[in-house]
Protein backbone atom coordinates (compact mmCIF):
# COMPACT_ATOMS: atom_id res chain seq x y z
CA UNK A 1 0.00 0.00 0.00
CA UNK A 2 2.48 2.62 1.08
CA UNK A 3 4.92 1.93 -1.75
CA UNK A 4 2.31 2.64 -4.47
CA UNK A 5 1.93 6.22 -3.11
CA UNK A 6 4.18 8.67 -4.88
CA UNK A 7 7.42 9.23 -3.43
CA UNK A 8 9.13 12.60 -3.58
CA UNK A 9 12.07 12.46 -5.88
CA UNK A 10 14.85 14.94 -4.33
CA UNK A 11 17.49 13.88 -6.47
CA UNK A 12 15.54 14.39 -9.71
CA UNK A 13 16.83 16.72 -12.10
CA UNK A 14 20.37 16.86 -10.65
CA UNK A 15 23.11 17.70 -13.17
CA UNK A 16 26.61 16.70 -11.87
CA UNK A 17 30.27 19.05 -13.19
CA UNK A 18 33.44 19.22 -11.79
CA UNK A 19 36.39 21.68 -13.13
CA UNK A 20 39.68 20.79 -13.43
CA UNK A 21 41.04 21.63 -9.95
CA UNK A 22 38.68 18.78 -8.65
CA UNK A 23 35.32 21.20 -7.40
CA UNK A 24 32.41 19.05 -7.62
CA UNK A 25 29.20 21.11 -8.93
CA UNK A 26 25.71 19.99 -8.38
CA UNK A 27 23.17 21.75 -10.30
CA UNK A 28 19.36 21.46 -9.86
CA UNK A 29 17.15 23.80 -11.27
CA UNK A 30 13.76 24.92 -9.54
CA UNK A 31 11.34 26.82 -12.38
CA UNK A 32 8.85 27.57 -10.11
CA UNK A 33 11.39 29.58 -7.36
CA UNK A 34 12.05 32.63 -7.10
CA UNK A 35 15.71 32.54 -5.22
CA UNK A 36 18.46 30.98 -5.51
CA UNK A 37 20.60 28.44 -3.13
CA UNK A 38 24.80 28.54 -3.19
CA UNK A 39 25.81 25.87 -0.93
CA UNK A 40 29.57 25.06 -0.06
CA UNK A 41 30.65 22.02 1.62
CA UNK A 42 33.97 20.90 2.68
CA UNK A 43 34.55 17.38 3.79
CA UNK A 44 35.77 18.22 7.55
CA UNK A 45 33.90 18.03 10.51
CA UNK A 46 35.25 17.22 13.89
CA UNK A 47 35.96 13.48 12.35
CA UNK A 48 38.82 14.98 10.80
CA UNK A 49 40.50 16.08 13.96
CA UNK A 50 42.69 15.15 16.91
CA UNK A 51 43.06 15.80 20.46
CA UNK A 52 44.73 19.14 20.98
CA UNK A 53 42.98 20.46 18.10
CA UNK A 54 39.53 19.44 18.60
CA UNK A 55 37.34 22.29 18.15
CA UNK A 56 39.46 23.35 15.18
CA UNK A 57 36.75 22.55 12.22
CA UNK A 58 34.17 24.84 13.95
CA UNK A 59 36.21 27.72 14.61
CA UNK A 60 37.53 27.80 11.23
CA UNK A 61 33.99 28.13 10.26
CA UNK A 62 33.53 31.42 12.16
CA UNK A 63 37.08 32.89 11.12
CA UNK A 64 35.88 32.43 7.33
CA UNK A 65 33.00 35.29 8.32
CA UNK A 66 36.53 37.55 9.22
CA UNK A 67 37.37 38.48 5.80
CA UNK A 68 40.40 37.85 3.08
CA UNK A 69 40.78 38.82 -0.38
CA UNK A 70 38.42 41.12 -1.46
CA UNK A 71 36.12 40.70 1.47
CA UNK A 72 36.61 42.83 4.99
CA UNK A 73 35.09 41.78 7.66
CA UNK A 74 31.12 41.82 8.50
CA UNK A 75 30.82 42.08 4.66
CA UNK A 76 29.55 38.43 4.00
CA UNK A 77 26.42 39.96 6.46
CA UNK A 78 26.11 43.08 4.29
CA UNK A 79 26.44 41.83 1.11
CA UNK A 80 23.80 39.43 1.67
CA UNK A 81 21.37 41.88 4.11
CA UNK A 82 21.64 44.19 1.30
CA UNK A 83 20.15 42.04 -1.31
CA UNK A 84 17.44 40.68 1.16
CA UNK A 85 18.68 37.36 1.01
CA UNK A 86 20.12 35.19 4.19
CA UNK A 87 23.09 33.27 4.97
CA UNK A 88 24.63 30.76 7.30
CA UNK A 89 27.32 28.20 7.95
CA UNK A 90 27.52 25.21 10.40
CA UNK A 91 30.15 22.58 11.10
CA UNK A 92 29.05 18.85 12.30
CA UNK A 93 30.91 15.35 12.78
CA UNK A 94 31.32 14.74 8.91
CA UNK A 95 31.02 18.17 7.49
CA UNK A 96 31.33 21.89 7.55
CA UNK A 97 29.14 23.97 4.83
CA UNK A 98 28.07 27.37 4.43
CA UNK A 99 24.90 29.22 2.27
CA UNK A 100 23.60 31.91 0.48
CA UNK A 101 20.17 32.14 -0.37
CA UNK A 102 19.36 35.00 -2.72
CA UNK A 103 16.85 36.62 -5.51
CA UNK A 104 17.41 34.96 -8.51
CA UNK A 105 19.18 37.42 -10.16
CA UNK A 106 22.11 37.19 -7.88
CA UNK A 107 23.93 34.10 -8.02
CA UNK A 108 27.47 35.56 -8.87
CA UNK A 109 27.30 37.34 -5.34
CA UNK A 110 27.13 34.13 -3.67
CA UNK A 111 29.66 32.22 -6.08
CA UNK A 112 32.09 35.49 -5.39
CA UNK A 113 31.89 35.17 -1.13
CA UNK A 114 32.13 31.46 -1.28
CA UNK A 115 34.75 31.49 -3.92
CA UNK A 116 37.08 34.35 -1.85
CA UNK A 117 36.59 32.37 1.35
CA UNK A 118 37.84 29.23 0.14
CA UNK A 119 40.75 30.68 -1.46
CA UNK A 120 41.96 34.22 0.93
CA UNK A 121 40.33 33.79 4.15
CA UNK A 122 42.82 35.77 6.24
CA UNK A 123 43.18 34.36 9.83
CA UNK A 124 44.58 37.40 11.04
CA UNK A 125 45.68 36.84 14.70
CA UNK A 126 44.11 39.51 16.39
CA UNK A 127 40.76 38.17 14.97
CA UNK A 128 41.93 34.83 15.69
CA UNK A 129 42.24 35.77 19.62
CA UNK A 130 38.56 37.59 19.26
CA UNK A 131 37.14 34.48 17.90
CA UNK A 132 39.36 32.43 20.58
CA UNK A 133 36.71 33.94 23.60
CA UNK A 134 33.34 33.94 21.58
CA UNK A 135 34.00 30.05 20.85
CA UNK A 136 34.76 29.56 24.37
CA UNK A 137 31.96 31.59 25.74
CA UNK A 138 29.64 29.31 22.83
CA UNK A 139 30.96 26.49 24.56
CA UNK A 140 30.40 27.78 28.09
CA UNK A 141 27.17 28.56 27.26
CA UNK A 142 26.10 24.95 26.11
CA UNK A 143 27.02 23.72 29.22
CA UNK A 144 24.32 25.34 31.24
CA UNK A 145 21.95 23.11 29.07
CA UNK A 146 21.68 19.41 30.65
CA UNK A 147 20.46 18.01 27.47
CA UNK A 148 23.92 19.08 25.74
CA UNK A 149 25.96 17.80 28.91
CA UNK A 150 24.29 14.58 28.61
CA UNK A 151 24.45 14.39 24.89
CA UNK A 152 28.40 14.94 25.46
CA UNK A 153 28.75 12.37 28.30
CA UNK A 154 26.86 9.92 26.04
CA UNK A 155 29.12 10.01 22.96
CA UNK A 156 32.74 10.58 24.94
CA UNK A 157 31.14 6.79 26.46
CA UNK A 158 29.97 5.25 23.81
CA UNK A 159 33.23 6.16 21.92
CA UNK A 160 36.32 5.19 22.69
CA UNK A 161 38.78 5.54 19.61
CA UNK A 162 36.91 7.78 16.94
CA UNK A 163 36.60 10.83 16.60
CA UNK A 164 32.90 11.13 17.30
CA UNK A 165 33.67 10.96 21.12
CA UNK A 166 34.68 14.32 21.59
CA UNK A 167 32.05 17.63 20.69
CA UNK A 168 32.31 19.71 17.59
CA UNK A 169 32.77 22.62 19.42
CA UNK A 170 36.14 21.13 21.24
CA UNK A 171 36.99 20.47 24.80
CA UNK A 172 37.87 23.50 26.36
CA UNK A 173 41.98 23.31 27.06
CA UNK A 174 42.09 22.84 23.00
CA UNK A 175 40.45 26.05 22.37
CA UNK A 176 42.23 27.38 25.10
CA UNK A 177 45.45 26.89 23.60
CA UNK A 178 45.35 26.14 19.58
CA UNK A 179 47.16 28.63 17.73
CA UNK A 180 46.61 30.82 14.90
CA UNK A 181 49.23 28.30 12.69
CA UNK A 182 47.08 25.06 14.07
CA UNK A 183 43.98 27.05 12.74
CA UNK A 184 45.08 27.92 8.90
CA UNK A 185 47.02 24.55 8.65
CA UNK A 186 43.56 23.02 9.59
CA UNK A 187 42.04 25.64 6.95
CA UNK A 188 44.87 25.13 3.65
CA UNK A 189 44.51 21.09 4.45
CA UNK A 190 40.69 21.00 4.21
CA UNK A 191 39.28 24.09 2.35
CA UNK A 192 40.02 23.46 -1.11
CA UNK A 193 38.15 22.55 -4.47
CA UNK A 194 39.22 18.95 -4.47
CA UNK A 195 38.04 18.92 -1.05
CA UNK A 196 34.28 20.67 -1.91
CA UNK A 197 31.17 20.15 -3.28
CA UNK A 198 29.22 23.28 -4.25
CA UNK A 199 25.52 22.43 -5.10
CA UNK A 200 23.14 25.49 -6.74
CA UNK A 201 19.13 25.21 -6.40
CA UNK A 202 16.51 27.74 -8.03
CA UNK A 203 15.59 29.17 -10.77
CA UNK A 204 18.58 29.13 -12.82
CA UNK A 205 20.38 28.06 -15.95
CA UNK A 206 22.77 25.64 -15.94
CA UNK A 207 24.86 26.48 -18.53
CA UNK A 208 24.88 30.30 -17.52
CA UNK A 209 25.63 29.11 -13.72
CA UNK A 210 28.34 26.60 -14.62
CA UNK A 211 29.84 29.50 -16.48
CA UNK A 212 29.67 31.73 -13.49
CA UNK A 213 31.24 29.18 -11.70
CA UNK A 214 34.28 28.94 -13.79
CA UNK A 215 34.93 32.51 -13.40
CA UNK A 216 35.35 32.52 -9.73
CA UNK A 217 36.39 29.10 -8.84
CA UNK A 218 38.50 27.58 -11.69
CA UNK A 219 41.54 29.75 -10.78
CA UNK A 220 42.31 28.24 -7.60
CA UNK A 221 44.39 25.74 -7.15
CA UNK A 222 44.14 22.12 -7.30
CA UNK A 223 45.58 20.30 -3.67
CA UNK A 224 45.80 16.82 -2.37
CA UNK A 225 42.58 15.29 -1.40
CA UNK A 226 42.96 14.50 2.22
CA UNK A 227 40.40 11.95 1.71
CA UNK A 228 37.87 10.69 4.63
CA UNK A 229 39.56 7.51 6.13
CA UNK A 230 39.65 7.80 9.63
CA UNK A 231 42.76 5.97 11.47
CA UNK A 232 40.82 5.13 14.98
CA UNK A 233 38.60 1.75 14.53
CA UNK A 234 36.46 1.55 17.34
CA UNK A 235 36.62 -1.60 18.94
CA UNK A 236 33.57 -4.28 20.28
CA UNK A 237 31.44 -2.52 22.88
CA UNK A 238 31.33 -5.44 25.49
CA UNK A 239 28.35 -4.63 27.79
CA UNK A 240 26.63 -1.11 29.08
CA UNK A 241 28.44 1.54 29.61
CA UNK A 242 27.17 4.17 32.64
CA UNK A 243 28.13 7.65 33.47
CA UNK A 244 26.64 10.31 35.90
CA UNK A 245 26.30 13.82 36.49
CA UNK A 246 25.14 15.53 39.25
CA UNK A 247 24.83 19.04 39.21
CA UNK A 248 22.38 21.64 40.41
CA UNK A 249 19.43 21.84 38.22
CA UNK A 250 15.74 22.25 38.35
CA UNK A 251 14.79 18.75 36.47
CA UNK A 252 16.30 15.17 36.01
CA UNK A 253 17.31 13.79 32.69
CA UNK A 254 18.51 10.57 31.27
CA UNK A 255 20.12 10.01 28.40
CA UNK A 256 20.27 6.22 26.52
CA UNK A 257 21.81 5.80 23.44
CA UNK A 258 23.37 2.70 21.03
CA UNK A 259 25.90 2.50 18.05
CA UNK A 260 24.41 1.95 15.03
CA UNK A 261 26.34 1.29 11.49
CA UNK A 262 27.24 3.79 8.77
CA UNK A 263 24.18 5.56 6.94
CA UNK A 264 24.73 3.49 4.26
CA UNK A 265 24.74 0.05 5.99
CA UNK A 266 21.33 -2.33 4.87
CA UNK A 267 19.96 -2.07 8.64
CA UNK A 268 19.42 1.73 8.53
CA UNK A 269 16.21 1.47 6.49
CA UNK A 270 14.89 -0.70 9.16
CA UNK A 271 16.47 1.05 11.97
CA UNK A 272 14.55 4.26 10.65
CA UNK A 273 11.12 2.74 10.74
CA UNK A 274 12.28 1.02 14.22
CA UNK A 275 13.07 4.89 15.55
CA UNK A 276 9.56 6.01 13.88
CA UNK A 277 7.88 3.63 15.94
CA UNK A 278 9.69 4.68 19.04
CA UNK A 279 10.05 7.82 19.35
CA UNK A 280 8.16 9.96 15.61
CA UNK A 281 9.88 10.87 12.85
CA UNK A 282 11.05 14.68 11.86
CA UNK A 283 13.11 13.62 8.54
CA UNK A 284 16.98 12.48 8.01
CA UNK A 285 18.52 16.24 8.04
CA UNK A 286 16.36 17.86 10.98
CA UNK A 287 17.07 21.41 9.56
CA UNK A 288 13.46 22.59 9.91
CA UNK A 289 13.29 23.89 13.52
CA UNK A 290 9.99 22.89 13.53
CA UNK A 291 9.12 22.24 16.91
CA UNK A 292 6.12 19.76 16.01
CA UNK A 293 6.79 16.80 18.85
CA UNK A 294 5.29 13.90 17.54
CA UNK A 295 2.66 11.98 19.39
CA UNK A 296 1.76 8.89 17.69
CA UNK A 297 4.70 6.52 19.55
CA UNK A 298 5.61 4.17 21.84
CA UNK A 299 7.68 6.27 24.00
CA UNK A 300 5.21 9.40 24.01
CA UNK A 301 2.65 7.05 25.08
CA UNK A 302 4.22 5.47 27.60
CA UNK A 303 6.63 8.19 29.51
CA UNK A 304 4.90 11.45 28.44
CA UNK A 305 1.31 10.20 28.64
CA UNK A 306 1.95 8.84 32.09
CA UNK A 307 3.65 11.81 33.40
CA UNK A 308 6.92 10.05 33.90
CA UNK A 309 8.54 12.72 31.44
CA UNK A 310 7.97 15.68 30.02
CA UNK A 311 9.70 15.57 26.64
CA UNK A 312 11.64 12.24 25.00
CA UNK A 313 13.84 12.74 21.88
CA UNK A 314 14.88 10.69 19.36
CA UNK A 315 18.25 11.34 17.51
CA UNK A 316 19.10 9.55 14.42
CA UNK A 317 22.26 9.98 13.08
CA UNK A 318 22.99 10.44 9.38
CA UNK A 319 26.94 9.93 9.17
CA UNK A 320 29.93 8.16 7.28
CA UNK A 321 30.87 6.24 10.01
CA UNK A 322 29.07 3.88 12.72
CA UNK A 323 27.95 6.34 15.33
CA UNK A 324 24.81 7.05 18.01
CA UNK A 325 21.31 6.63 17.93
CA UNK A 326 20.53 8.03 21.17
CA UNK A 327 17.19 9.13 23.40
CA UNK A 328 17.23 11.82 26.03
CA UNK A 329 14.38 11.77 28.22
CA UNK A 330 13.24 14.76 30.17
CA UNK A 331 11.74 13.57 33.97
CA UNK A 332 8.98 15.01 35.58
CA UNK A 333 9.30 16.57 38.70
CA UNK A 334 7.29 14.09 40.60
CA UNK A 335 8.53 11.44 38.88
CA UNK A 336 12.25 9.64 39.19
CA UNK A 337 15.35 8.28 37.02
CA UNK A 338 14.91 4.81 37.72
CA UNK A 339 10.86 4.93 36.36
CA UNK A 340 11.97 6.96 33.51
CA UNK A 341 14.98 4.67 32.66
CA UNK A 342 12.34 1.20 33.66
CA UNK A 343 9.80 2.47 31.32
CA UNK A 344 12.08 3.85 28.66
CA UNK A 345 14.19 -0.66 28.53
CA UNK A 346 10.73 -1.89 28.74
CA UNK A 347 9.53 -0.64 25.29
CA UNK A 348 13.05 -1.08 23.77
CA UNK A 349 12.53 -4.76 25.37
CA UNK A 350 8.60 -5.22 23.91
CA UNK A 351 9.71 -4.05 20.35
CA UNK A 352 12.70 -6.63 20.43
CA UNK A 353 10.72 -9.65 22.12
CA UNK A 354 7.38 -9.30 19.65
CA UNK A 355 7.25 -7.18 15.96
CA UNK A 356 5.18 -4.46 16.11
CA UNK A 357 1.42 -3.92 14.39
CA UNK A 358 0.89 -3.44 10.65
CA UNK A 359 -0.98 0.23 11.93
CA UNK A 360 2.48 1.16 13.75
CA UNK A 361 4.49 0.18 10.47
CA UNK A 362 1.95 1.95 8.49
CA UNK A 363 2.10 5.81 10.63
CA UNK A 364 5.58 5.08 10.42
CA UNK A 365 5.77 4.79 6.61
CA UNK A 366 3.36 7.70 6.73
CA UNK A 367 5.82 9.90 8.59
CA UNK A 368 8.90 9.09 7.21
CA UNK A 369 7.85 9.86 2.93
CA UNK A 370 5.54 13.00 4.30
CA UNK A 371 8.57 14.59 6.25
CA UNK A 372 10.81 13.89 3.04
CA UNK A 373 9.33 15.96 0.87
CA UNK A 374 8.55 18.55 4.09
CA UNK A 375 12.00 18.90 5.17
CA UNK A 376 13.19 19.57 1.29
CA UNK A 377 10.40 21.91 0.17
CA UNK A 378 12.75 24.75 -1.07
CA UNK A 379 15.58 25.47 -2.90
CA UNK A 380 17.82 26.33 0.90
CA UNK A 381 16.34 22.67 2.04
CA UNK A 382 16.90 20.88 -0.93
CA UNK A 383 20.75 22.28 -1.46
CA UNK A 384 21.30 21.33 2.04
CA UNK A 385 20.19 17.32 1.71
CA UNK A 386 21.56 16.95 -1.67
CA UNK A 387 25.04 18.20 -0.13
CA UNK A 388 25.20 15.94 3.37
CA UNK A 389 23.98 12.86 0.83
CA UNK A 390 26.65 13.32 -1.33
CA UNK A 391 29.52 13.69 1.24
CA UNK A 392 27.76 10.59 2.93
CA UNK A 393 27.70 8.47 -0.38
CA UNK A 394 25.88 9.92 -3.01
CA UNK A 395 22.79 12.90 -3.71
CA UNK A 396 20.17 9.92 -4.20
CA UNK A 397 21.00 8.57 -0.75
CA UNK A 398 17.78 10.40 0.54
CA UNK A 399 15.40 9.00 -1.75
CA UNK A 400 17.13 5.66 -1.60
CA UNK A 401 16.38 5.06 2.16
CA UNK A 402 13.32 6.35 1.76
CA UNK A 403 12.58 3.84 -0.87
CA UNK A 404 14.07 1.04 0.98
CA UNK A 405 11.62 2.59 4.58
CA UNK A 406 8.67 1.49 2.68
CA UNK A 407 9.50 -1.72 2.22
CA UNK A 408 10.59 -2.60 5.70
CA UNK A 409 7.99 -5.00 7.58
CA UNK A 410 7.81 -6.11 11.12
CA UNK A 411 9.65 -8.74 11.48
CA UNK A 412 12.43 -6.59 10.23
CA UNK A 413 12.20 -4.18 13.19
CA UNK A 414 12.14 -6.62 15.51
CA UNK A 415 15.74 -8.14 14.17
CA UNK A 416 17.25 -4.73 14.29
CA UNK A 417 15.63 -4.11 17.63
CA UNK A 418 17.77 -7.28 18.55
CA UNK A 419 20.72 -6.69 17.35
CA UNK A 420 20.96 -2.82 18.01
CA UNK A 421 19.20 -2.76 21.57
CA UNK A 422 20.83 -4.75 23.34
CA UNK A 423 22.53 -4.36 27.01
CA UNK A 424 26.01 -5.09 25.61
CA UNK A 425 25.64 -1.95 22.77
CA UNK A 426 23.81 0.01 25.41
CA UNK A 427 25.26 3.52 27.21
CA UNK A 428 23.32 5.34 29.68
CA UNK A 429 23.92 8.79 31.26
CA UNK A 430 21.89 10.16 34.12
CA UNK A 431 21.69 13.79 34.80
CA UNK A 432 20.35 13.99 38.57
CA UNK A 433 19.88 17.50 40.22
CA UNK A 434 21.66 18.55 43.60
CA UNK A 435 20.81 21.26 46.27
CA UNK A 436 23.34 23.83 46.25
CA UNK A 437 24.03 23.05 49.85
CA UNK A 438 25.25 19.61 48.98
CA UNK A 439 27.26 20.29 46.36
CA UNK A 440 29.96 23.14 48.05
Amino acid sequence: MQSAQTLFRLANGVEEYSLENGLKILIKRIPTSSTVSVWVFYRVGSRNETLGTTGSSHWCEHMLFKGGGKLGKGDVFRLISNEGGRNNAFTDHDLTTYFETLPRDKLELGLFIESERMAHSAFEPSEVESERQVIISEREGAENYPVYQVREELFASAFHAHPYRWPVVGWKSDLKTMTRDDLFTHYARFYHPSNAILVLTGNIDPNDALSKVRKYFSAIPQRESPGQKILFEEPEQMGERTSAINKPGALDYLGVGFRIPRTTHKDIPSLIVLSAILGGWKGLIGYSGDRFVPRSNRLYRALVENKIASEVTINFPINLDPSLLHFIVTIMPNSTLEAARNALLSEFAKIADSPPEEDEIYVALNQIRSWHAYENDGTTSQALTLGIMEIIEKRFLADNLVEQCLKVSPDDVQVVAKRYLSEKNRTVCTFETKSESSTS
